[in-house]
């Protein structure tokens, strides 16, 4: 795994006139907090945030002096996606900390191809672990799903060293049966009845 770095600069404390004045110069507003430093207002260059995404130990370089960092939020325009603030927390490299890590879901299911329609769940698990173990994400190789299985946390767990936190019987892929066109059919000319009629069983209203 590469090393991450990224320079960052102190701000000042937030108004709504700097951050405004910052993000019109393509910086992003930040914190970089923890124990031994405190909280430390940063900016960052857009361009080079967006190019260190993921949940891998970063190198955030000051001018006084270098710390190592998980990200730990990112809050994002809700339309056209601009990130509006970034919080980074240092973590000591020998202690072992818990993050949520990106799934990677690859390959075709051998259901897909049998007519079956393939449904995603878990996007990302939590896992406890050193920060320089941590990846970028986790690969799921769901190519052996047929129709009605699943893959689950718990089967990308026997493929990763690192301690999964999240439920192990999360369903992350599942290939389901199509429904027949007889079923699609039935739905659309079932009748209704009409409101105000009380429904009759056994020759009894």
């Amino acid at each position: 795994m590469g090393k991450h770095v990224l320079r960052a600069d102190k701000r000042p404390v937030n108004t709504k006139h700097t951050v405004r004045e910052l993000r019109k110069k393509g910086y992003v507003p930040g914190v970089l907090y923890g124990s031994k430093i405190g909280n430390i207002p940063i900016k960052i260059a857009e361009r080079d945030l967006s190019r260190v995404g993921g949940a891998h130990v970063i190198e955030v370089t000051l001018p006084q002096g270098s710390y190592p960092a998980v990200i730990r939020e990112i809050q994002k325009h809700p339309v056209n996606g601009e990130i509006h603030h970034v919080d980074l927390q240092q973590v000591d490299l020998n202690k072992k900390i818990r993050t949520e890590i990106p799934i990677q879901v690859t390959g075709t299911p051998v259901g897909i191809k049998m007519g079956g329609v393939l449904q995603l769940g878990e996007r990302s698990v939590e896992v406890e672990a050193l920060p320089a173990e941590i990846p970028d994400y986790l690969e799921a190789d769901i190519t052996a799903l047929e129709i009605g299985d699943k893959y689950t946390v718990s089967d990308l767990q026997k493929t990763t060293p690192l301690k999964i936190i999240s439920e192990l019987d999360s369903v992350i892929a599942v290939v389901v049966a199509p429904r027949t066109a007889e079923t699609i059919e039935e739905e659309q000319t079932a009748p209704e009845l009409p409101h105000g009629d009380p429904v009759v069983e056994n020759g009894q209203e």
